[in-house]
């Protein structure tokens, strides 16, 4: 198999995992898609390095690199679903401030729980020496950095 043709095949198996869902996600909500577990997460770890335990919308937008108009849309939404609650301080009353609701938090803890069993699950399905070797090869992967940034010109 030549070069181009691993690559092909790589990037197949790479969407292929990706659409798949691992068995056992049954206690999280539906509406709770891998795009909002990865957003909140995002939010939650930014809520975490916040001082004060609250984060700004505008943070928010620089944070997933989106327009303001677009981060009051997710925000919005999320706020529907519970999630997401907007604050206001009396000190600082032009700003609008986010934090994550309880059942927002409840939600990523146990989809947490839910990926790292299917994890361990893959981990003993590949066997100690496939996923050792996994592990090695995706560090060797992450310190070549991403992938696609070594693309030739007009190859994009």
């Amino acid at each position: 198999m030549d070069d181009f043709e691993k690559a092909k095949r790589l990037e197949h198996l790479f969407y292929i995992m990706r659409k798949q869902r691992m068995p056992g996600h049954s206690h999280v909500p539906q509406e709770f898609k891998m795009r909002d577990m990865m957003m909140l997460d995002s939010i939650k770890q930014a809520l975490d390095n916040a001082k004060d335990g609250l984060v700004k919308m505008s943070e928010i937008s620089t944070l997933f690199r989106i327009t303001p108009a677009a981060a009051s849309q997710m925000v919005r939404e999320y706020e529907r679903k519970g999630w997401i609650r907007r604050v206001i301080l009396d000190s600082d009353r032009r700003s609008v401030y986010c934090e994550l609701t309880d059942e927002a938090n409840e939600l990523l803890k146990q989809n947490e729980e839910c990926m790292m069993q299917g994890v361990v699950d893959f981990i003993h399905y590949l066997g100690e020496e496939d996923s050792d070797a996994l592990i090695r090869i995706l560090e060797k992967a992450k310190a070549y950095g991403p992938i696609f940034d070594h693309r030739p010109k007009g190859r994009e």
